[in-house]
């Protein structure tokens, strides 16, 4: 689950929201295209507070949160039929177009993916046979550079290194291949859901690359000073 921020960070104030924000919709992102949606799962965020941060995001935040919540309990087993049949059909790891960022570069990223999440310390427990290029497991990355980025607030030096890490890691690898991956599948399902978190998707990870560095740039200004 997304953390926090302690009160004691200093974040411009156009970055307090997108901080706030930003774990939830990674998590809400990792949730719906890395697995197949489950009535419990689609229930839980029908409910919660956390799709409103989407769509404090973006129009296509909003268009999320306007068909999952508020619905009456047969109306979600109904999303949940539909959906789940359209991941299946879209997404799942079985499918020959993977959505994988191999599918998308024409160098191979396999040997970058690994010396990356090795240099990072992080090893994944893959339930479903994800490979290390699954938009999930990459969204998965940057939530738990958040993460760690939010538990080093007071080392100046690891916090800049996380945000270093993480818009190298977005601009190399997420931003190069999600836009065509986005545009691809919108334009191959009718789907409500997948339409809407396709959309949320390329606008979230452009801003927030945008807001990365912005707050980067603030942090580098004042140890200057």
């Amino acid at each position: 689950m997304a953390i926090s921020p302690v009160q004691t960070l200093e974040v411009p104030d156009v970055c307090h929201r997108w901080l706030e924000n930003r774990g939830t919709v990674y998590e809400l992102l990792i949730d719906f295209l890395g697995n197949c949606p489950s009535l419990s799962m689609i229930a839980e965020w029908s409910r919660g507070s956390g799709i409103s941060k989407a769509a404090e995001c973006s129009k296509a935040g909003t268009d999320l949160m306007k068909y999952l919540c508020g619905r009456s309990p047969e109306e979600l087993v109904r999303i949940c039929e539909y959906e789940g049949a359209e991941y299946r059909r879209l997404l799942q790891q079985s499918k020959p177009r993977q959505a994988a960022e191999s599918h998308y570069t024409k160098d191979g990223c396999a040997q970058d993916l690994a010396d990356c999440y090795a240099s990072a310390g992080v090893a994944f427990n893959k339930l479903h046979g994800e490979a290390d290029d699954h938009i999930a497991i990459e969204l998965e990355f940057m939530t738990l550079l958040h993460d760690r980025m939010l538990n080093n607030t007071y080392c100046e030096d690891s916090m800049l290194q996380l945000m270093e890490v993480q818009e190298q890691f977005l601009e190399e690898h997420l931003l190069s291949w999600v836009p065509s991956l986005c545009k691809d599948l919108k334009g191959s399902t009718q789907s409500p859901l997948y339409q809407s978190l396709f959309s949320l998707l390329e606008e979230f990870l452009a801003q927030d690359l945008n807001m990365l560095k912005t707050w980067k740039h603030s942090k580098e200004a004042i140890l200057v000073h």
